[in-house]
């Protein structure tokens, strides 16, 4: 049996993050690279993902970085093909490509609702499957880690966020159907979801006093998320020692989801 700590190191696995210089996506590579994984940063943004490449080889692992647009399946499927090729294949998808647009339910526009839809759930379908074509090619299974949110389970009360939770919601059933179809592949997909953690993203919503108050008082360990608590959950299932697990929804939220 091979030592309980080796089952959580990552050496001799290649990984790319999607979404990968946003304030999760970062943090995740940082912890994937600190575990000894190769490290592609996918993203939009070619000086970021360049900068923090560069960061990360600093940690003495093989590092890329790969510009694209994940609205685009071709370009997904592009950027699965460059990451494999600069580092020898593709063991771990992790995908934290997303956003919101708040309207009221009343308001919605298709516009709005369409541009969350296709980066919160239609973008998740073709990376995970130009990922799992990658890691059939190899035959030697891989992980898929999944970004969603308290909301996959959960309404938000006075917000305008149908659309968000209708793909988080979504996209949280489709990790379960793609674990289930790729289980004979030994591709394991899961998901890890949040509650609010402390990006960009989410700034505004933050710095408005009254929404925090309320938002920390239902939480019973009475803190919102930080990046580390998302990218340790993520490194977690990304490992040999989550060989077991497909199919899950696990969420950082605090205690949120067991409380309400």
């Amino acid at each position: 049996m091979r030592r309980i700590e080796d089952r959580f190191k990552l050496a001799g696995k290649a990984a790319l993050v999607s979404g990968g210089c946003g304030g999760i996506g970062s943090t995740v590579c940082r912890a994937l690279a600190g575990l000894g994984a190769s490290v592609a940063v996918g993203d939009k943004d070619a000086g970021g993902a360049e900068a923090l490449a560069e960061e990360l080889s600093g940690l003495g692992v093989k590092t890329a970085a790969v510009v694209f647009d994940a609205a685009s399946v071709q370009e997904t499927a592009r950027a699965v093909e460059e990451t494999a090729q600069r580092l020898n294949g593709l063991d771990i998808l992790v995908n934290c490509v997303g956003t919101h647009r708040e309207q009221k339910a009343e308001e919605v526009t298709e516009e709005a609702f369409d541009l969350v839809y296709q980066l919160n759930l239609k973008s998740a379908m073709f990376q995970a499957q130009a990922a799992a074509r990658q890691m059939m090619r190899q035959g030697r299974g891989g992980k898929q880690v999944h970004i969603g949110s308290v909301r996959t389970l959960l309404g938000l009360r006075g917000r305008g966020y149908a659309a968000y939770c209708a793909t988080k919601g979504g996209l949280g059933t489709l990790c379960k159907q793609l674990a289930a179809e790729w289980a004979p592949h030994k591709i394991n997909v899961n998901m890890v979801a949040p509650t609010f953690v402390r990006t960009p993203l989410v700034a505004d919503m933050l710095a408005d006093e009254s929404f925090y108050g309320a938002l920390v008082s239902r939480i019973p360990l009475g803190r919102i998320a930080e990046p580390e608590d998302v990218a340790l959950a993520v490194a977690f299932l990304c490992s040999p020692a989550s060989d077991f697990i497909t199919g899950q929804i696990l969420y950082v939220d605090g205690g949120v989801t067991a409380t309400q």
